[in-house]
């Protein structure tokens, strides 16, 4: 059936859409998305890109599309700026406009630009110093104070990491046979995931109470690897640690702002070692090898200080002592009271007797025997042997 209309030049839809297609051409150019989604598929990667106004209102929305083939591209993106393509990005690509009848409109993804994304990077670091920094927070822990000595000291490390190896060798085989107690909080060191990593650490450690310090370490690696240690959250935990917090993050050309709010930072594992030996071998130094007229006189003060309180513990250590082993003697007293109240030979000293079977047994009633059974009457100087007679009950 023909229906007639009164328009004669209109098209079908796919020619309308091959039009469409043929005008688009082979468009090609940088643009700047936000990434709003992202899935895979058989190896290809299917991305929504938006662009909003600065009050958030959605402007204009289109469908990304990276082919397998390429997908290289997202790996050596991630290798130069240690980010993956994911919600919330914003990110300069290339693209070709595709047109397809049934799926519409999409952009083919051939190339990011990487030096846009460090550029970002750049922008959010000295974001994160600058609220730091008015926040009063970058030199919160420069106004904490080392412990004397290094005594509980928790290590955020991974357990299997090489810098943490060498941390160790070097600190177990010192020239001066000095030993630390280390405890390792096990933590992912590198990519998206360690600052939530290691803040859980952080927050662990401070719960138990008892370490006094923390150290915070991992050795090189890839640039992009070491991205994460300018995370904004991760650099709060560590600003607001009440625990002198000393890292070791890296190459000696590596420097983060975890390194800026720590208490002191250290270039390498090793390097972080070589000053835990240093500090207890200054400690030794000061108060046990230097002659006493080299000692000044505030070190003097807190010497006697302690002196003081030691002899002070060992007061109520030997008071302790005293007062438990006076409380045994007591105990061990009164037991040996009891036991020669219940001695046989101090009922013979006030004059009574016992009566003993043949068979040495002590006979304590009157049907023990029978008529004509041999006894012995035992007294405090000797013995009668008697047999009995008779017997006698009496109620």
């Amino acid at each position: 059936m023909q229906i007639e209309t009164g328009i004669e030049n209109f098209m079908e839809l796919s020619a309308l859409q091959r039009n469409i297609k043929g005008r688009i051409g082979d468009l090609e150019c940088w643009v700047r998305v936000e990434v709003d989604s992202h899935s895979q598929s058989g190896g290809h990667h299917y991305f929504g890109f938006i662009e909003k106004s600065a009050d958030g209102t959605e402007l204009a929305r289109a469908r990304g599309i990276i082919w397998r083939y390429n997908a290289g591209i997202l790996s050596e993106f991630r290798s130069l700026t240690g980010k993956t393509l994911e919600a919330g990005m914003s990110v300069v690509v290339l693209v070709t406009v595709n047109y397809d009848a049934r799926f519409g409109l999409s952009l083919v993804i051939t190339d990011i630009d990487a030096n846009y994304s460090l550029g970002q990077r750049e922008l959010e670091k000295k974001e994160t110093i600058r609220k730091l920094t008015e926040s009063g927070m970058m030199d919160n822990q420069k106004n904490l104070a080392l412990p004397f000595l290094p005594s509980k000291v928790a290590v955020i490390s991974s357990a299997d990491a090489a810098g943490f190896g060498d941390f160790l060798k070097h600190t177990e085989t010192n020239r001066f046979g000095y030993r630390f107690d280390f405890t390792l909080f096990h933590s992912l060191m590198q990519g998206d995931g360690a600052p939530s990593s290691i803040v859980s650490r952080i927050t662990e450690i401070e719960e138990t109470g008892i370490y006094d310090l923390i150290l915070i370490m991992r050795g090189g690696g890839a640039e992009s690897d070491l991205f994460c240690y300018d995370d904004y959250l991760l650099c709060k935990a560590v600003a607001a640690c009440e625990i002198p917090v000393l890292t070791a993050v890296g190459h000696e050309r590596d420097f983060h702002i975890i390194d800026m709010v720590a208490m002191e930072h250290f270039k390498t594992p090793t390097a972080l070692a070589d000053f835990m030996v240093d500090w207890v071998r200054g400690i030794e130094e000061e108060y046990v090898l230097a002659p006493l007229d080299a000692i000044s006189g505030s070190v003097m003060t807190r010497l006697v200080s302690a002196d003081a309180e030691l002899a002070g513990i060992l007061s109520t250590i030997v008071f302790a002592v005293k007062s438990r082993l006076d409380a045994c003697d007591h105990r061990v007293s009164l037991s040996e009271a009891c036991i020669k109240a219940s001695d046989p030979r101090a009922l013979l000293n006030l004059g009574y007797v016992l009566a003993v079977g043949a068979d040495g047994t002590l006979l304590k009633n009157a049907g023990s025997g029978n008529v004509g059974d041999e006894f012995s009457l035992r007294f405090r100087d000797g013995r009668w042997i008697c047999s009995i007679k008779d017997i006698k009950k009496e109620k």
